[in-house]
Parts: C-alpha cells; structure tokens; sequence
C-alpha cells in the first residue's frame, strides 16, 4: 500500500520541529514502512527538497510561499487565506506525486485545514490532532472551557469543513471523539497512539540528583504558569531535588505585554532559582527518553490536550504523572491508581497531588509505575498498525462504495 502522510510538522529536517502530531506521523511513518509499505510524507519547509528518510519518502514545499508569517499579528482573514493557500499547495503535490506512483490513501492532520482542498481520485483519512477554538483560548491568560467552546471564529468553521469532506476521522482521545460529534454530527475512529520505545538504547547512568520532571511545551496551554506558583513550595518541601523543565519556549501575553514563558518561570521562583533547570527542547529522542526515565515524577498539566504522546511516553517508561483531569489524561490516569490528576488551573489541589507522590513509599511508588506502565503496555507499533490498517481497509472501502 502507497500511504502519503500530510503534516506541517516533521521533526526531520523540517521548517518547524517536534510536536505531538509531527511525531506520532514520524512514528507510525516507521512503523508502516518497516512492515513493507511505501510511505511518502510531504510537510513543510523553507525551500523545496526531496529526501529519504528510514526507508520514508520526504517532499518539502514551501507550503506558504508568497505569505509573510506574522505569527500573532494576523488577522483571522489572513489566517484563513493562507490555510487555504497552505492546503492548494499540499494537495497538489499529492496530485503530482500520484500520477508517478499512485497513492492508496491520503491521512493529513487536522492542523491548518490542510485536507480542505483534497484531491477527490484518492480516499482521504483526517486523524484529528487538536480543537483550535480550544487550543486558541488555551494560550491566553485566562482560560474557561465553556466559554472557549463556543467562541468559533471563521477559520474554525473551515476546520470542521475539512472534517466534514474526509472519508473518515481518527483521533486518540475519547474527549476528541465527543467533541466533534457534538458539532458535526461525524463520528470517530479512537485509536490511541502508538508508543515507539523499541529503538530506546537506554541510558543505565543514574541521575547526580533527584528532580521533577516537566516536558513539553512552555505556554499558558500547558499550564506553565500554574507550575510556577508551586516550584518554590516544592523545592522548599523536599531540598534534595530539583525542578527540571525541557521544552520548547513559547512567548505569552502577561499584562498585556509578550514576555518569554521562561522568563515568567523564574520570575515567580525566587527562593530555589539555583535548583530550578530550564533546557531547551530535545530533539534526540534516546536523550530525552533518559531524562524521562532517570526522574523521579513527572509533572504534566495542561489545560488542552488530546492524549499527549508526553504522556504515553512517560508511563511506559514507568513514571508516575501528576496531570490535569478533563484534558483527556483521564483516559489513561487513573487518580490515585497509576498517577494522579487535578483540576485545570488549580495550582494548590496540583501541589498537593505532587506531595502525594513524595509520601509513597518505595514500594507504593514501584507499584504504581508498574500499574502505569501496565496501562499503555498494549500501544506496542505491532498492535497499533493492526488497528490502523483496519481503519485504513474500511476508508477505501467506503471511498470505493
């Protein structure tokens, strides 16, 4: 089978890196490619180029040429004119390269609208990666569900137009699912991302010290911020450990001025800056699994989410994870079972939840990260291509019916 994947991020070579749904596309583009498909992934760059990566066909466009990217300063007219501009040049490399080598099915994101203008010869699959009305409201200051819920904008009602024309829709969260048939009426695939450790080798160093963990993106939508709040508690609690953050920076708006997510981390941790650790994001995957691996709890809350690979990736390492409830990590966490869970934005229930943890003893804590482990231990590539082959299957059959 010749699958074309289409996505704004590749974490190879790319014009933008890392990210959850550009990871999940380099994962299970291996995975396809080692059980002898021929996997094209076209994303986006600077200038045009061709390459192979893995054995994984790689065409760079330049998705948006002709259109300056002024990030926050755009209008939503302009957004919408260049996603619309981004899918015309996403699908026409998929009308090219079919007439070369003739493509099976089509499985883009949902990001950008990138399948809106999709070629109509070839099935089309949408694995849903976010809910922008939910993600844009997460980015401010302030946040509420509901309110964001219902504040659609024009770009969003192309979003849910692109999800309307595919010929069918995937997702990893429950959450996900329920959200967009609420709105569209369309139901959806779940299929839980697959977690890639296999080509792990490991790192049986141990760690100098002991240290939280928080990775990811720094952003109001990872509730950043709220972990600020509770840093300094922590390392005044437990003065053994360090705080360590890895991800990428992201700017926020913080009375009514940008600053650095960073910036505002340590401005708010005053008493224990000489333990707090801020890395920039890992790209090398064996090197970031080793931190996961050699810290001693992972803190991830978010107030968005569509079960975070962090999360997969944490658990099967057998970390204990501290994350938000209604974010769609319930699916996974069960509180007080395999980790724990606090409400969005409540910095004190997460303090507390955190200390829970610090108060397990050793062989509290060794059960729980085996009973994590346990819960993503059937994400295997194996057991998730046979769930997408399914579904692939059932798209061209639907397409062809």
């Amino acid at each position: 089978m010749h699958i074309a994947f289409l996505i704004h991020a590749f974490p190879v070579k790319g014009k933008h890196t890392g990210g959850g749904a550009g990871n999940y596309v380099a994962n299970m583009a291996r995975i396809l490619c080692r059980n002898g498909h021929k996997v094209t992934v076209i994303t986006e760059a600077d200038d045009e180029d061709f390459f192979v990566w893995e054995g994984i066909e790689i065409h760079h466009i330049r998705a948006t040429r002709f259109f300056k990217d002024t990030g926050r300063k755009m209008t939503t007219t302009q957004k919408v004119l260049k996603n619309l501009w981004r899918s015309i040049w996403y699908n026409y490399e998929v009308y090219k390269i079919n007439k070369v080598n003739p493509i099976d099915l089509v499985q883009g994101i949902s990001s950008f609208n990138i399948s809106l203008l999709r070629c109509r010869k070839i099935p089309y699959l949408i694995r849903i990666s976010e809910y922008p009305v939910l993600i844009r409201a997460a980015m401010r200051e302030e946040y509420n569900f509901e309110e964001a819920v219902r504040a659609e904008e024009l770009d969003d009602k192309f979003f849910f137009m692109a999800l309307k024309r595919a010929d069918w829709l995937v997702a990893p969260s429950f959450q996900m699912k329920k959200m967009i048939f609420d709105r569209i009426g369309k139901d959806v695939t779940v299929i839980e991302s697959p977690v890639m450790l296999s080509d792990y080798t490991g790192n049986n160093e141990k760690a100098e010290k002991k240290y939280f963990l928080t990775f990811g993106f720094l952003t109001y939508r990872k509730s950043t911020p709220v972990l600020a709040q509770i840093i300094d508690r922590l390392l005044d609690e437990y003065t053994d450990m360090e705080y360590v953050l890895v991800g990428k920076d992201r700017e926020v708006m913080q009375n009514g001025k940008y600053i650095w997510c960073s910036e505002l981390i340590r401005s708010k941790v005053v008493r224990n800056r000489d333990r707090l650790i801020i890395k920039e994001e890992i790209f090398d995957r064996n090197e970031l699994f080793s931190i996961i691996k050699n810290s001693y709890m992972c803190v991830l809350p978010s107030r968005v989410d569509n079960l975070s690979n962090a999360c997969l990736e944490a658990m099967a390492l057998g970390k204990i994870i501290v994350g938000s409830d209604q974010t769609s990590a319930e699916q996974v966490i069960t509180d007080g079972y395999n980790g724990f869970l606090a409400p969005i934005d409540d910095a004190e229930v997460l303090y507390q939840k955190v200390k829970k943890v610090m108060e397990l003893s050793a062989e509290e804590k060794r059960e729980m990260e085996e009973r994590a482990r346990e819960r993503v231990k059937d994400l295997t590539p194996d057991q998730v291509y046979e769930k997408m082959m399914d579904v692939y299957a059932r798209t061209i059959e639907k397409f062809n019916g």
